[in-house]
Order: structure tokens, then C-alpha cells, then sequence
């Protein structure tokens, strides 16, 4: 691939249950990936893959697609030993190239001081390989430094720990209040979801809200404007001599 292309890496984090993968769902159905591979560790992206259970498997079907179309999941069966398979899934990811790749569940398999080897170069070397990468988590203080330090687009959706308000302020460039204030509501067949996106190539900031009900997910984005500040009182001046 050509050095000149641009790096792709998404960051969605939010709490469990906020609408990270509603919206990811929702940025896979607009790219329409021919190549995908998925980590896949709660099992949840059954519309989007096939499950592959395996990494022999994984490496066999990525091979015999060579250059075409292919759409897999990997989820690690019970006793899997989820660090060593998610630094595999990752070689794959990279070896294979010109794809999408999404990992879920980051904080399961890095930390802020370590990212699994394979991953780290995804993260720092994946845009010549031709990657575009989806990452998520639910704390952003328990996950790999790297990969927020180059994520190209960060969506953030409710949190519940003030560190971790802190941190994602800090990742978008918005006022701790805008980020502690995003809430996802359930509403009858379905959920309110509100987020923000901050675009880091033209450090634009943008609302997201979602709704969903029974006949999917509907998605609306629209930049940042902050409120106006209520209006200082104005002084009224005193009279010379007044007390």
C-alpha cells in the first residue's frame, strides 16, 4: 500500500448498555466492508459475520479468500486464553490487509501501559497495510494509550466514573459538562441514545443522537454549538456620595 494513505482508526467508548455497539453496527452498514474480520469476545455481532470459533479456522478462510471478499468473526470459546488469541487475530488483521477490522472489548486485553505487540502495529503502522479499524471499550482509563493517541474519530457515550469523564473531555477537546451529561434513556421499543464525535483531522466536535425502536436504528449528527452563557447581571452604577 501506498504510504500516502490516510489513517482510519475509530475509537467507541461508553459504558455497557450506553449504544457503542448500535453505533458501530450502524458505521459497518454505511462502509459496507467486503473484508472483515471481528473481534468478537460477548459474541454480538451475528448480522455483520460469520462466527469463526477457531484461530486455525481464522487463518484457513483469510487465506482462501486471498485478495476476495470475506466477512468473519472470531469468538473465543470458553477457557481461550483471550490475550494470546487477540494478538493472533491481530496478525491476521494485519498480514491479510485492505479490510476493516473491529476489536471489542478492549480493556480485556490491554491496559493504559500495554498493548498486545500485533495490535500496537495495527494501531501505528495499519494505514500502509490498508486497515481501517473500529475500536471499543467501556472505560477508556483501563485501555491501551496508543490506540486513543491515533484514533482519527472518538465517539463517546455515557460514562460512569468522573476519571473516565475526564479523560474522554480531554480525548475530544469538550467541556467535562457535555461529556457528563450524555445519557442513554430506554423508550418504549427501544432507546435515546446521545453522544459525541470528535473529528481529530479538523477538530471538529459534533452531537450524535440515536433512536431506536423495533424498526432499527436512526441517526442523527450535527456540530457542536455550545450554549450561550447566561448574561452577567449588568452593575448599576452608584451615585457619588451614595453608600
Amino acid at each position: 500500500m501506498s504510504v500516502l494513505n490516510k489513517p482510519a482508526i475509530e475509537a467507541y467508548i461508553g459504558a455497557s448498555g450506553s449504544g457503542k455497539g448500535v453505533s458501530i453496527n450502524a458505521r459497518l452498514k454505511e462502509l459496507q466492508p467486503s473484508r472483515l474480520i471481528i473481534w468478537d469476545p460477548r459474541n454480538e455481532y451475528a448480522k455483520q459475520a460469520r462466527p469463526i470459533h477457531s484461530l486455525q479456522a481464522l487463518v484457513r478462510d483469510v487465506r482462501a479468500a486471498g485478495a476476495g471478499g470475506f466477512r468473519l468473526r472470531y469468538v473465543p470459546g470458553a477457557g481461550v486464553k483471550l490475550d494470546t488469541a487477540f494478538d493472533v487475530v491481530c496478525k491476521v488483521a494485519f498480514a491479510a490487509g485492505n479490510l476493516t477490522f473491529v476489536a471489542e472489548e478492549l480493556s480485556d486485553v490491554t491496559s493504559p501501559g500495554y498493548a498486545p505487540p500485533a495490535w500496537r502495529r495495527i494501531t501505528t503502522q495499519g494505514r500502509h497495510a490498508g486497515l481501517h479499524v473500529l475500536g471499543a471499550a467501556q472505560r477508556p482509563t483501563l485501555i491501551d494509550k496508543t490506540f486513543l493517541a491515533n484514533c482519527t474519530r472518538v465517539r463517546c457515550f455515557q460514562l460512569g466514573y468522573d476519571d473516565d469523564i475526564k479523560t474522554m473531555a480531554k480525548e475530544t477537546r469538550a467541556d467535562p459538562a457535555l461529556i457528563g451529561a450524555l445519557v442513554t434513556r430506554d423508550t418504549p421499543g427501544g432507546a435515546d441514545i446521545r453522544g459525541v464525535e470528535y473529528e481529530r483531522r479538523t477538530r471538529e466536535l459534533f452531537t450524535v443522537q440515536i433512536k431506536v425502536n423495533s424498526r432499527g436504528a436512526v441517526e442523527t449528527r450535527a456540530p457542536y454549538v455550545a450554549e450561550t452563557p447566561t448574561a452577567a447581571a449588568k452593575k448599576v452604577p452608584r451615585k457619588r456620595g451614595a453608600t
